[in-house]
């Protein structure tokens, strides 16, 4: 098993009849992406609204038991 590293330059190539005599190579150059906050920022804010949501609710829901 091989992790890659940024900057790392992987290749494969293969010979075989139907290539007619031509090996053919492919390159793989490793891009190390940083992780996105895009999907933990999104959680975060519908957590925050569902609370909000929940707390609000309890609100109203003591405020008109008291005033019956």
């Amino acid at each position: 098993m091989v992790t890659p590293n940024e900057g790392d330059i992987y290749s494969c190539t293969v010979n075989h009849i139907a290539l007619q005599g031509q090996p053919q190579t492919k390159t793989w150059d490793v891009d190390v992406a940083l992780p996105s906050v895009g999907p933990a920022v999104f959680c975060g804010v519908g957590l925050t609204l569902g609370l909000l949501g929940v707390a609000a609710g309890t609100f109203f829901l003591i405020k008109g038991n008291n005033c019956n």
